[in-house]
């Protein structure tokens, strides 16, 4: 842990620090977005294409009504991020490891309580977007299996943003990778073997969580490298619990108001066809594969922020977003210009169905478009983020979609008879605008510490 905070904190040039620490998690997201992609395939291989579209529009209906309740998970990892890495940057570890209990037991208690909420209500979300049929049948036959593997989630995202407040990025992603490859093994033997179909996808997922649960609880325990805690009711820390909350919750709450607005932007997607779903749903996962870098290098940028912070180096910590925003444009434009040419051949392997081959393939340029635009916004959100300003994570999410997206969507939709191009239209210009506010509010940050001197 020493050497990781060296590094983060004095060795230069500060790009190869980025780099390095931000390999172990790009190799990760180029499995999960395997994983996802072969969830996709294999849905798409099954015999009748009507029912294989169905379930690939049911998953991608579901997705913003899980991101509502993961996003409080994923909240809480970026206050364990900024808080225990401002803690590890001050030198101060006994403190950081009173937040990193704190961060694992407010996530259990989070996880159970939005599974049971995720399971019951899910369905009432899905008949107010007004889903039908089998398409319905299918999207709360997977939300309810995937609920029960949120408390695991909620510890799997408060381990990751500890260890990568201390510099570690490689134990995460060894654990994720396990799960992973666990879930890519499953999926085809669960979906077409055993002929299970969507049930098959979810359960395959469940399944790699529940076998990677006493890895994350080996080394949250019993590691001899890096923070550790220890489940004791008296280390329960009530103000330690209320910064997590402060710095936590705009963070987490901006998110799902996001996954909200997500919802709405799927209902309008779902008002044209099924095709047109599953053609956002594959151009999605297909265009997952050039954020790979980008959003590796924008986790780091936000370790980088808050150990410097920490450390009272701001210089050092400024530096970082700039040199990380430099390299995630850069491996944007490169990404687009390998990927988009071809587009027609990749998404035709994920499913046979001409109409959905057809929205893809331009749902694609326009997205390509936009990723550069992404690649700034991202790096914004890790500034915001590690620096324990959530409360801009919290605007800026608010802003793209509610204030940007949506009413463009409106506007395209009644007003034009573009069709899907005009969603596509939206996203775009959305995304433009949004990476301009998020400059204005960079340069609004306050650079300095939000961890307590003693507690």
């Amino acid at each position: 842990m020493e050497r990781k905070s060296n590094l983060i904190l004095y060795n230069n040039p500060i790009w190869k620090g980025i780099v390095s620490l931000a390999l172990p998690v790009f190799l990760a997201n180029i499995l999960k977005t395997v994983h996802d992609l072969v969830d996709t395939y294999f849905l798409g291989q099954i015999t009748d294409p009507i029912v294989a579209t169905q379930m690939q529009s049911g998953i991608s209906l579901t997705w913003p009504i899980f991101f509502v309740f993961i996003a409080f998970g994923m909240g809480l990892s970026v206050a364990g991020n900024a808080l225990v890495g401002q803690h590890i940057g001050n030198k101060d570890h006994v403190n950081a490891q009173k937040y990193a209990t704190n961060t694992i037991y407010v996530s259990i208690i989070l996880g159970v309580l939005f599974t049971i909420i995720a399971f019951f209500f899910s369905p009432i979300i899905l008949k107010l977007m007004n889903v039908q049929g089998d398409t319905l049948k299918y999207a709360i036959l997977y939300i309810r299996i995937r609920s029960f593997e949120l408390p695991i989630l909620f510890l799997s995202y408060a381990f990751q943003s500890i260890r990568r407040a201390a510099g570690d990025t490689t134990t995460p992603v060894l654990i994720s990778t396990f799960a992973i490859v666990v879930n890519i093994i499953l999926t085809p033997v669960l979906v077409l073997v055993f002929n299970m179909g969507i049930t098959g996808a979810a359960l395959a997922t469940l399944f790699a969580h529940i076998l990677m649960l006493p890895l994350l609880l080996y080394f949250l325990v019993k590691s001899k490298k890096g923070l550790v805690v220890s489940f004791k009711v008296s280390n329960i820390n009530i103000p330690i619990i209320k910064d997590i909350f402060k710095i936590g919750l705009p963070a987490s709450t901006g998110q799902s108001i996001q996954a909200v607005g997500f919802i709405f932007l799927q209902a309008f997607i779902y008002s044209y066809t099924e095709a047109v779903t599953s053609a956002f749903f594959i151009g999605n996962r297909i265009n997952s594969i050039i954020m790979f870098p980008v959003s590796s290098i924008s986790a780091i940028v936000a370790v980088y922020v808050a150990q410097n912070i920490g450390a009272g180096n701001i210089k050092r910590a400024k530096s970082a977003v700039k040199q990380g925003i430099l390299m995630s444009v850069s491996f944007m434009v490169i990404g687009v210009l390998l990927i988009l040419p071809f587009r027609t051949f990749l998404v035709s392997i994920f499913t046979h169905n001409e109409a959905t081959v057809t929205y893809a393939t331009e749902y694609m340029i326009f997205v390509g478009m936009s990723l550069p635009f992404v690649g700034i916004f991202q790096n914004f959100l890790s500034t915001f983020q590690g620096s324990g300003d959530t409360k801009f994570s919290f605007w800026l999410a608010i802003i793209r979609l509610w204030c940007f997206r949506l009413p463009l969507v409106a506007l395209f939709i009644y007003l034009t008879d573009l069709g899907p191009s005009g969603i596509w239209y939206a996203m775009l210009i959305s995304n433009i605008l949004a990476t301009i506010v998020g400059t204005i509010f960079y340069l609004k940050v306050k650079f300095t510490p939000k961890i307590r001197l003693a507690i």
